[in-house]
């Protein structure tokens, strides 16, 4: 039996990921404050959280920060607009984000993907050693520049912007920069690049 926890003050939303995620072999338990689910993590089995960003009292951030160190994947979910917070908790250890609004195929899509994934399912350290990744050489100084700032938690704009180029040419630097790094989106990327101090 695998057991999902869904913590968000939206009772609506609570509801709405239960219905959607219980399965044959799920138990979902869900919590409306960072608080509640701390209070009872300790005394059952998590194979995998879903988390929101923004909560009343404890936000996600300092939930992930008392996780620590996690014995269980940790997806974050977050409203437009909280791209740097959601870098920051991947940074934390959350395994993935997803941004609300979502479909319900994307999230069912993404928990299939972590809770197959024996790595993230046992908590184990997700930054790669830099002997494992020949892909980092390949990245061209404007790659390395991109793959930064989006560490950083900039949005396209922001780092055209900085680099004083298109949103259209970031985006296909930062499509150059998934490829080579072999990640699908940005909390891979954020999962790479985290470890490594790229020269410019």
């Amino acid at each position: 039996m695998t057991t999902i926890a869904i913590i968000d003050d939206d009772q609506g939303l609570r509801r709405a990921l239960v219905a959607l995620l219980e399965g044959s072999n799920r138990e979902l338990v869900s919590y409306e404050s960072g608080e509640a689910f701390l209070d009872e993590v300790a005394d059952r089995t998590i194979d995998l959280a879903v988390l929101d960003l923004r909560l009343p009292g404890l936000s996600g951030i300092k939930v992930l920060e008392r996780l620590r160190p996690l014995s269980f994947p940790v997806v974050m979910m977050s409203a437009n607009g909280d791209i740097r917070t959601a870098v920051d908790a991947i940074k934390l250890g959350a395994t993935d984000f997803i941004e609300k609004p979502f479909t319900p195929e994307d999230l069912e899509s993404l928990i299939d993907r972590v809770l197959g994934d024996e790595e993230l399912r046992d908590g184990t350290d997700l930054a790669p050693m830099p002997e494992d990744w020949p892909q980092l050489d390949a990245l061209t100084p404007r790659e390395r520049e991109v793959a930064l700032a989006l560490n950083e938690g900039l949005t396209n704009k922001e780092v055209a912007r900085r680099l004083g180029c298109s949103p259209r040419t970031i985006e296909v630097h930062r499509a150059r920069v998934f490829h080579k790094l072999g990640v699908s989106n940005i909390a891979g990327l954020v999962r790479t690049v985290s470890g490594f101090d790229l020269p410019p």
